[in-house]
């Protein structure tokens, strides 16, 4: 699974660029001054979002505690509440401070530090949302590209089948094409085991179309329907 890293996770919700975390290991401990910057940046701001956790948990126990207490007494004892509640403030600014300069000093070293895709590359399967997990697309050939899911993107589009292929998606002069298969064999035989999706406007839409198809595939609303019988509500959620 991708982005289990604090400062990975906040990095690709502002930038939507999914670094494997080998490559960040690699290059933000490498010598020059700006990968230095981000490595340390990076740290703290891990060390932040622990302390943030740590704090509002504090604060969950002690509102939990005060309801239970209300609702038993009638009566509202909350003995280290504001302290609590202070300190949560306190941590959750500077968590503020540290992902802004996070951000600054990722964008600067990613200004000097290009990462081609080649055969391989990763892609938030929603903008911006990294809890809609992450697609790895590998190139098939020049236009099309196969896609795995990570396990976070299986469990947020209800699908079994974490980091295996799902299908394809090919560019074409309408846009992207996907096209629904679990093994690649069953695209080249025709063996009615490959699904033609409609096509989609852009390649983070296309691959979520392949995962809700395999929701809808798996689900009692399927009824042993190919992609031509569905409705045209059916349809329009796969594209969009």
């Amino acid at each position: 699974m991708f982005l289990t890293d604090s400062a990975l996770r906040r990095i690709a919700a502002d930038t939507n660029d999914v670094l494997p975390e080998h490559l960040w290991r690699h290059d933000t401990a490498a010598l020059g001054d700006l990968a230095r910057l981000l490595h340390k940046t990076a740290r703290e701001f891990t060390d932040s979002t622990t302390s943030l956790e740590q704090a509002l948990a504090r604060v969950g126990v002690l509102a939990e505690t005060a309801r239970q207490g209300l609702a038993t007494r009638a009566d509202l004892h909350m003995a280290g509440y504001h302290q609590a509640l202070t300190d949560a403030l306190v941590a959750r600014e500077r968590h503020i401070v540290l992902g802004a300069a996070l951000v600054t000093a990722y964008r600067a070293w990613r200004n000097h530090r290009s990462i081609g895709d080649g055969d391989e590359r990763h892609l938030l399967l929603r903008r911006s949302d990294p809890a809609q997990g992450v697609a790895t697309l590998r190139r098939k050939d020049p236009r099309t590209w196969l896609v795995v899911p990570d396990a976070e993107a299986t469990s947020a589009f209800d699908v079994p089948y974490p980091d295996r292929v799902v299908g394809e998606v090919a560019e074409t002069d309408q846009g992207w094409a996907p096209t629904a298969y679990t093994d690649p064999q069953h695209r080249q035989i025709h063996s009615g085991m490959a699904y033609p999706l409609p096509v989609c406007d852009d390649l983070a839409s296309a691959c979520r179309s392949l995962l809700r198809w395999w929701h809808l595939r798996h689900s009692d609303a399927w009824r042993s329907r190919t992609p031509t019988q569905l409705t045209p509500a059916e349809l329009a959620h796969l594209a969009s």
